[in-house]
């Protein structure tokens, strides 16, 4: 195997990749990366068994072939070449690969061992949508998945594909999102789990002009593009039936600027960091929507955000982290804020829109004052 390829180019794949080798592995080659020189170009892949990731990168072949290389030595080869063209060579019955760049010299050890198969022989396209709009759809969603390790079901984001659309919904059992602004797929509607880490490694590589291709194959599912492809097992199981949680009657609405809000809270979030809780006192009046914070050791914030409100007044209070991850994932202008009740989860979505829904669970603390 020989080909030359530019530092940057290479790099960029190769550590994308190195995203899905393990950090700890229990054999040499479940720490590797498959170097694969073909006639179009290099291919890059590495998985740990439950995500995989193939990259592809311009190259110029000389001669064809493949190896198994140390995934984190040969990503930190890679960081430390000069800028530029640099090349790659591995001799026929030899245990070395080697790497030229400028004046740099690398003799770097290959490991013995088969990487194991990433994508599944047979494969149902399901949609295809742009890039940034699925990366704007995970994004909208994925921050409210469950990172706990513990429950597959809520460290995974079911991807409804039917009716001629896309819904995305996560919960950690605190706060809900839902967001169906994509639109593709068929008429009929299926189902699929799928690891939050996943699609958050979607989001990352798929952020460019193209279409992606989502595939699925019995307990697989594939994200392709024509640069990179991500391969994820999906979790086993029934998701929760979300629809029944959301509230459909509403005592208190509230439509505020979505930056006056977050500005607000993020203003909060100063004195919310020592509560327990990350508490921040919401408090409806006929004039806006105020913000109250309070920590011990630092002091206290009043603030209030202008907004139209329907219903009398009503104190509250919620995790501040929990408001403000929507509120910077959505382009809305105005949002709409609806509550039925102290005790009951609010609403929020952007106003005069049901593409987006986010439900989040209120928390107790003392009466704003």
């Amino acid at each position: 195997m020989e080909f030359t390829a530019t530092k940057e180019a290479v790099l960029l794949a190769a550590q994308n990749v190195l995203r899905a080798v393990p950090v700890k592995p229990m054999q040499p080659e479940q720490g590797s990366i498959l170097l694969s020189a073909e006639e179009n170009g290099i291919i890059l892949a590495g998985t740990d068994s439950e995500l995989g990731i193939k990259c592809w990168s311009t190259a110029q072949i000389i001669t064809e072939g493949e190896v198994l290389l140390p995934g984190r030595y040969f990503v930190n080869v890679l960081r430390r070449l000069p800028p530029g063209p640099f090349s790659v060579k591995k001799e026929p019955e030899t245990e070395h690969i080697f790497i030229q760049a400028g004046a740099s010299n690398f003799k770097l050890l290959t490991i013995v061992g088969k990487f194991p198969p990433l994508e599944p022989e047979q494969k149902t396209v399901m949609a295809t949508v742009p890039e940034l709009a699925l990366r704007s759809g995970i994004n909208k969603v994925a921050f409210a998945a469950a990172r706990d390790g513990l429950r597959q079901l809520l460290n995974s984001v079911l991807l409804s594909v039917g009716e001629n659309k896309i819904r995305l919904v996560a919960t950690d059992g605190h706060r809900l999102a839902i967001t169906e602004a994509l639109e593709a797929g068929d008429d009929d509607t299926t189902d699929y789990l799928v690891p939050v880490r996943c699609l958050e490694e979607v989001s990352r590589i798929f952020s460019g002009e193209e279409q992606v291709e989502i595939v699925a194959s019995g307990k697989q599912i594939v994200f392709q593009a024509t640069k990179a492809r991500v391969i994820s097992r999906l979790v086993e199981g029934k998701y929760m039936p979300y629809e029944s949680v959301i509230p459909t009657d509403f005592a208190w609405q509230a439509v505020v600027d979505r930056d006056e809000l977050l500005a607000a809270l993020e203003r909060a979030q100063v004195f919310c960091s020592e509560n327990e809780n990350n508490a921040v006192d919401i408090k409806l009046t006929a004039t806006g929507v105020g913000i109250f914070a309070r920590s011990a050791k630092i002091g206290h914030l009043e603030d209030l955000v202008d907004g139209e409100i329907k219903g009398s007044n009503l104190e509250i209070s919620f995790n501040v982290n929990y408001l403000i991850e929507p509120l910077k994932v959505l382009e809305a202008e105005k949002i709409l804020l609806e509550f039925s009740g102290v005790d009951s989860a609010a609403l929020l979505s952007p106003f005069g829109s049901q593409s987006y829904r986010y439900l989040v669970m209120p928390i107790t603390t003392r009466a704003v004052s």
